[in-house]
């Protein structure tokens, strides 16, 4: 069969779900191309090749996009096949022949192979085997690690899927309901080796929580720095986590691991708490602290904008960022965040949130709710905009917060004074919009189809 693999969004990385399916289909004998449509336009050439064509979801962005693909091909090519697949795929709102969510490969191969089609939730294991990154765009048409003057080329690998956590705004806990499933060692391994044999000198770990599963992924992290021991990495990893794993730090740091992201997400430990994050504002702090003390960056990610938020309870989170240091180490995107309440959400039947849920919209991917402050409402549209506008237009991250800030003073009457000293810019990857934000117009794909 001739399969078509198609990406939207990935966080500006080389999609690994586009090479790990492939690789699959592959070994199987099945014919694929792939398309990355955050770099590349989706033509009738390929279309026309195709026999089937399976689109990646992994996060709420790139189903937005997806569904404009799924459109398309229904308009251009309505007896073509088309499947999304991963953990958005029971998400999306376009009528499709199939959706694959969990460990997508087993079902997906079966669809390949003209044997299933309908909606398919795996969580058991799979072997998924090396991805095979042949045929899409080279790692300098993606993010790059920017690191003081230097800005080189970067890979992404996961070591694991799924989380033992069940945060409530997220949607992973939807859909694995806290199981997590590791990728085998060696393949993890394996494919980082790949990455830096196609000039990556950074590796990002794209897990959900690259501490769910310690001892595999220090493992993971502890071989690929004695063979590549130039090479930096950075991953994701819960507040929760990194207080206890206090003393696993200064380790960290000695094998080169440059950033941490962790989801901070409010200053308000009610709502840390609706959230069932695990942690405190106090927490927080202790976080930096510690990650700082052992020489590594952490890069917070928020979600400030809830039904009941306040202009004040914005501006504490924009406190707490230049009291501590941080101006540097955020994503202007992430002070814009505001809730979303996909299909599936543990927050849908939460009580304080239900009362504010209006309907659902089809083409949003979300519920929708109002703010209970006018005030906030106009804040998260003036934010909203900046940060759209400033990422669109690639304009400096701290030339932006503070844009931010200073319409967070005009609209909350709350002067917020810039922070004091030098802004110290931590390492970053060059994408800097979002896996929960919603996509901008800059964001659109690119779809040349023409009708059978």
């Amino acid at each position: 069969m001739r399969v078509l693999l198609l990406s939207t969004y990935e966080l500006g990385r080389q999609p690994v779900h586009l090479a790990s399916p492939a690789a699959s289909l592959r070994r199987s004998g099945h014919e694929v191309r792939t398309v990355d449509l955050a770099v590349d336009e989706l033509t009738d050439v390929d279309v026309s090749w195709a026999e089937r064509v399976a689109i990646s979801v992994p996060m709420h962005t790139a189903t937005r996009l997806a569904d404009e693909i799924a459109r398309a091909l229904a308009d251009a090519h309505p007896d073509l096949p088309v499947a999304l697949f991963g953990l958005y795929a029971g998400v999306g709102s376009v009528d499709v022949a199939a959706r694959f969510e969990g460990e997508y490969e087993p079902g997906l191969l079966r669809w390949a192979a003209g044997e299933l089609d309908g909606v398919h939730r795996h969580l058991g294991r799979s072997d998924l085997g090396v991805p095979d990154r042949t045929g899409l765009p080279g790692l300098a048409q993606y993010a790059r690690l920017e690191h003081g003057e230097s800005t080189v080329l970067a890979g992404a690998v996961e070591t694991s899927h799924g989380c033992r956590h069940r945060c409530r705004h997220c949607p992973i806990p939807a859909v694995y309901d806290g199981r997590i499933r590791v990728v085998p060692r060696d393949d993890v391994l394996t494919d980082i080796g790949n990455l830096v044999a196609a000039g990556a000198r950074h590796i990002t770990f794209g897990d959900p929580d690259f501490l769910n599963a310690p001892a595999h992924s220090l493992s993971v992290l502890e071989t690929a720095h004695h063979a590549h021991p130039d090479i930096t990495f950075d991953a994701t990893i819960k507040v929760e986590h990194i207080l206890g794993h206090a003393g696993l730090w200064p380790r960290l740091a000695e094998l080169n691991l440059l950033f941490v992201v962790s989801a901070f997400e409010s200053m308000d430990d009610d709502t840390l708490e609706i959230l069932d994050k695990g942690h405190t504002v106090a927490d927080m702090a202790r976080a930096v602290d510690l990650t700082r003390e052992a020489g590594i960056h952490i890069r917070p990610t928020w979600l400030p904008f809830f039904p009941w938020t306040t202009p004040d309870d914005v501006a504490r989170i924009f406190e707490f960022i230049d009291t501590r240091g941080l101006t540097g180490s955020i994503d202007p995107v992430q002070l814009s965040i505001k809730l979303l309440v996909p299909k599936g959400s543990l927050l849908a039947d939460h009580p304080v949130v239900t009362s504010h849920l209006d309907h659902y919209d089809t083409d949003a991917l979300t519920w929708r709710w109002g703010f209970d402050d006018p005030e906030t409402a106009v804040l998260h549209k003036e934010l909203e905009a900046i940060a759209a506008n400033a990422s669109d237009c690639g304009q400096e991250a701290a030339a932006t917060i503070d844009e931010m800030r200073q319409a967070m003073s005009r609209v909350s009457g709350r002067h917020l004074p810039p922070p004091s000293g030098p802004v110290v810019v931590a390492p970053r990857l060059t994408e800097s919009w979002f896996c929960c934000a919603e996509p901008t117009e800059g964001q659109s794909v690119s779809i040349r189809l023409r009708p059978r």
